[in-house]
């Protein structure tokens, strides 16, 4: 036995009494909290961090691990890659019914581990927040890593895409194949020395990219120069290179040369792997999300399962309706579209989609309500955002609901939009009740991921407005 695999096991042999108890206890508050029909989320994984701190230490985890992380698209992609694998077969441990910080990953691994600690999944998928990394990678050491992008997020959280740069760079391990956006010149550059798989994406016959206020990286990191795109998608996401030197975007393994919406929220794609064309239908229709898919692809790929294999399940994956979600009625139709909060790029992609639908109204949920329950205020990511995107003459009609609608409103005069097109409440029930669907063909409800109440009840009233409304007043 040579010196490794005895540290192991005696690792194994040498887990402290308090990692039993913290393991018993944990898994007794699931049995409760199903007793009480809770949902068994957080709730575990702080039980066991609480009782032994180091529990990720002791805990079994899955021989075969695939963790996602980066700004946006984490839930979208780890959510996919569990769904394939699932319809392939692989049986995975996974964190989608709770968060994706240590709490979370340890209620995954608590979950799916038997009395003993041992874990009872021989697959793993874990979505994995950026910030946390320097308490789980010492401890979960993923054989594939997804890192969708690097962007500005959560100020207040996050400071500034350098800084969650460094903490991922400093912690992935060095042993972890990573999968890596190519048009991405921040995320690209982790972790160098470390196995690596590209993705990227051509520009999109038909694509509008959204030239954004912010961009993420505009001079070399090498040599300070001005950066040139050869193409742009949004933000800094696109091909670039140092206007100097020999610094540029990474040749991409895997690569999207062409998509077209095919309906219902999906489209056909067709990429480049390594020389050898392949083609999918994926369930997305922007460039985001194709983003999304073409990583899962990638990553899946590398995993081992075949083209073939990809292009079977993807055709059993719909588009998640808790995040887009598209109704019909008499002639209107409504998107209901989630983006994340404190996100400005997310949110300005967002907004890139109304502005190419006529005769539109657009309702924005964007109010911070977890962040207003939980902390100050803070609108500073507000200024970020494209609201100039909205100075269109094909938005007839913007409502802002929340508490803090006035900061919204003030955002949105700064953008250029006239005052008469808005409409402002601080309560998102009463939005509803401000929408005029006289001459008003598509109907945009753009929300972040807390507020999910209003956005049901605020999408059941406007489907009876349009039902009930005069089909010929459509222009």
């Amino acid at each position: 036995m040579d010196q490794n695999a005895f540290m192991e096991l005696n690792v194994e042999i040498m887990k402290p009494i308090r990692f039993y108890f913290a393991l018993i206890s944990g898994k007794l508050s699931i049995v409760l909290l199903k007793l009480l029909r809770k949902r068994a989320t957080n709730f575990p994984g702080s039980v066991v961090l609480t009782l032994c701190p180091d529990f990720l230490k002791f805990i079994g985890k899955p021989e075969k691990m695939i963790a996602v992380t980066g700004t946006n698209g984490k839930t979208t992609v780890s959510n996919m890659l569990n769904d394939i694998l699932k319809d392939n077969g692989y049986d995975c441990t996974n964190n989608n019914f709770g968060g994706n910080v240590d709490t979370g990953i340890s209620a995954a691994l608590l979950k799916d581990c038997t009395l003993t600690g041992k874990a009872k999944k021989k697959y793993g998928v874990l979505e994995i927040d950026e910030r946390s990394a320097a308490r789980i990678y010492p401890y979960v050491k993923p054989d594939i890593l997804v890192v969708t992008n690097l962007t500005r997020d959560s100020y207040r959280r996050n400071a500034h895409v350098e800084y969650i740069f460094d903490i991922l760079d400093s912690n992935i391990p060095d042993k972890t194949h990573l999968i890596l956006n190519a048009d991405d010149l921040i995320s690209s550059s982790l972790k160098k020395n470390n196995k690596r798989t590209y993705f990227a994406m051509q520009p999109i016959e038909g694509e509008q990219p959204t030239v954004n206020i912010v961009r993420d990286i505009t001079v070399c990191p090498l040599c300070g120069s001005p950066l040139k795109y050869d193409y742009l998608h949004y933000n800094h996401i696109g091909r670039a290179h140092c206007s100097r030197c020999s610094f540029c975007s990474p040749r991409a393994d895997i690569e999207v040369i062409s998509a077209a919406p095919t309906g219902n929220g999906h489209s056909d794609i067709k990429l480049m792997n390594n020389g050898t064309e392949e083609s999918y239908n994926v369930p997305c229709e922007a460039v985001i999300n194709l983003y999304n898919a073409t990583a899962v692809i990638t990553a899946l790929r590398t995993f081992g399962l075949s083209e073939e294999q990809l292009r079977k399940s993807f055709k059993k994956i719909a588009v998640v309706k808790t995040r887009y979600d598209i109704t019909e009625e008499n002639g209107r139709t409504l998107r209901c579209i989630m983006a994340k909060g404190q996100n400005p790029v997310a949110c300005s992609h967002t907004l890139g989609i109304a502005r190419n639908s006529p005769n539109s109204a657009v309702i924005l949920l964007w109010d911070d309500f977890y962040d207003r329950r939980e902390t100050s205020e803070n609108t500073a990511w507000y200024y970020d955002v494209d609201f100039e995107l909205l100075v269109n003459d094909n938005i007839k009609q913007i409502i802002v609901a929340g508490k803090r609608s006035p900061d919204l409103l003030l955002r949105l005069l700064i953008a250029g939009i006239p005052e008469e097109k808005i409409r402002i409440t601080e309560h998102e029930d009463d939005a509803a009740a401000l929408l005029e669907l006289g001459g008003i063909k598509n109907i945009y409800i753009f929300f972040d991921m807390y507020v999910d109440r209003y956005k049901d009840s605020l999408k059941e009233k406007i489907k009876e407005m349009m039902k009930n409304a005069d089909r010929s007043a459509i222009s």
